[in-house]
């Protein structure tokens, strides 16, 4: 393999924080999906939104990077 590039292949080949991935959470809601990054126990933050509504991608609240608050239910 050949790379032609300015940057180092030390910066390239370098490992990034033991090669952790994120952990995300998928929450469904009536029209699709939105992906987070929780934060804590009752905050989490939005990756990422699949929905099925247009209108859903310009609501200022369902935003990448839009923190929300999560709440939790036990099904016992």
């Amino acid at each position: 393999m050949v790379l032609y590039t300015p940057i180092p292949l030390e910066e390239i080949f370098q490992e990034q924080d033991g090669d952790k991935k994120p952990n995300y959470v998928q929450i469904p809601f009536s029209r699709g999906t939105i992906e987070v990054e929780p934060t804590s126990a009752s905050t989490a933050k939005i990756i990422r939104l699949i929905s099925s509504d247009v209108a859903d991608y310009l609501h200022p609240g369902l935003q990448p990077g839009v923190e929300i608050k999560l709440k939790w239910e036990l099904n016992m």
